[in-house]
């Protein structure tokens, strides 16, 4: 990533076939190709698009490094988090933002502090969680919890899950109304489709800690559904809330919130020709692109979409059916009533709130707070 590669020359069996070859009287013609002329040709276009791409990528991120050594270093900061932001699935990239973020500003919040806690989840959100940012998180995470008592018997766990754009962020709120619950709403890492082994690492370590601290301690997110198996191995009595939208309303808010300020479609692989990527994008699935995406690209996100959702939940579904007494699964539409808040008080065994809780309508700025983070 960081190093631009140098095509290896002088292989005479690599090497390209001429494309013209001349002629007696000094006119080119094109060359006649066999199967090996072109297995060659084709190796070595392979080779210059790659060594293209990365030098594309190297230059703004060795400019990047440069400028921080010569100490502009916001200015580096916000080139290689633009960079990072293009390229959301270069882990390595997203490595160096997040120590380029950490020795930037870490000497600006004393330790043991929740401002501290906060800026480092917010690098770590927008980085990937290395051995050291997961490291000074922790160290500060347990100076904090040095203040509480810790419980005689380790709290529960709970995870809140569904697509997105189905109420979560009021799950989590008002699974906070517990007395004395810790409840945060996708709280960094990020955690990929695919999960990487130290976004994990990093969730269950948490929970880990946490619940020796507080009654109730819960997450929601939509990326738990590819972590439920490690999740209910690590805890056995640990439960998950499943929230269920009616597909075309989940749909229409989806595509309401990945219009502006550009067309974001987090569904398929980036640098498509047709949508933007971010950040956010690992932590969906990519699927190929319907074969009117370029004629109606509308109307293909939305095909994309619809498919997540209706596959999401499908998923969801067979969980609850498989372990109704670990997985419970809710509609969208009934999360405010009584009957929903009894269903849920009987599943985790503490009882919520009574005040009806409706956050996130039509926006995502509830779930970007950091008052839902720990």
């Amino acid at each position: 990533m960081f190093d631009t590669p140098t095509l290896p020359l002088g292989r005479a069996q690599d090497a390209a076939p001429p494309i013209f070859a001349p002629t007696p009287g000094g006119k080119p013609r094109l060359a006649q190709f066999d199967d090996q002329d072109a297995s060659a040709l084709s190796r070595a276009i392979r080779r210059a698009g790659q060594a293209t791409i990365e030098c594309y990528l190297g230059i703004p991120t060795r400019l990047a490094n440069t400028l921080h050594g010569l100490g502009m270093r916001s200015v580096a900061e916000q080139l290689l988090g633009g960079l990072y932001d293009c390229y959301p699935f270069d882990e390595p990239l997203a490595m160096r933002v997040g120590e380029m973020r950490y020795d930037n500003h870490e000497k600006e919040y004393p330790a043991g502090t929740a401002e501290r806690g906060v800026f480092l989840l917010k690098t770590i959100g927008r980085s990937f969680p290395t051995e050291r940012l997961s490291g000074a998180y922790f160290h500060n995470l347990e100076a904090m919890l040095e203040k509480r008592e810790r419980r005689a018997v380790p709290g529960q766990v709970v995870l809140g899950l569904g697509t997105g754009r189905c109420g979560s962020t009021s799950l989590a709120a008002m699974l906070a109304s517990v007395e004395d619950a810790l409840v945060t709403h996708e709280n960094p890492p990020l955690l990929f489709w695919e999960p990487r082994q130290r976004q994990v690492e990093f969730h269950l370590r948490r929970f880990r800690l946490l619940r020796q601290y507080f009654p109730l301690v819960a997450d929601c997110a939509h990326w738990w559904l590819n972590m439920l198996d490690p999740f209910f191995a690590a805890f056995p009595t640990g439960k998950a809330i499943g929230l269920c939208r009616d597909t075309e309303a989940t749909l229409r808010s989806f595509l309401k919130v990945t219009a502006k300020p550009r067309d974001h479609n987090h569904w398929v692989l980036p640098h498509n020709g047709l949508w933007y990527s971010d950040r956010w994008s690992p932590t969906f699935p990519q699927y190929a692109p319907p074969g009117d995406a370029v004629d109606d690209p509308a109307k293909a996100k939305s095909a994309l979409i619809r498919r997540y959702v209706t596959e999401y939940n499908e998923r969801l579904q067979t969980w609850a059916a498989r372990a109704p007494g670990r997985v419970l699964l809710l509609r969208t539409e009934e999360l405010g009533s009584p009957e929903t808040r009894r269903r849920i008080a009987d599943f985790i065994g503490l009882p919520p709130g009574a005040r009806e809780i409706r956050l996130n309508v039509g926006t995502v700025a509830d779930s970007q707070s950091t008052a839902f983070w720990f």
